[in-house]
């Protein structure tokens, strides 16, 4: 399970570098114009949200 959880934290900081890099570097946000930008804001927000989930399951897969 701790497995798990420190490949599900890699993989959420991997969205969260995707969404900065569409929301804040020029290439990004010429890539992801207008509504296409939600794509990398809601990449951001769900990799924090799966950031906290593995966050929670190495905590209880050590126990």
């Amino acid at each position: 399970m701790k497995l798990f959880a420190i490949v599900l934290a890699l993989v959420a900081v991997a969205g969260m570098a995707f969404g900065w890099w569409g929301l804040e570097t020029v290439s990004g946000r010429r890539h992801f114009d207008e509504m296409a930008g939600m794509i990398p804001l809601f990449a951001g927000v769900g990799s924090i949200i799966l950031l906290l989930l593995a966050a929670i399951l190495y905590y209880f897969g050590g126990r």
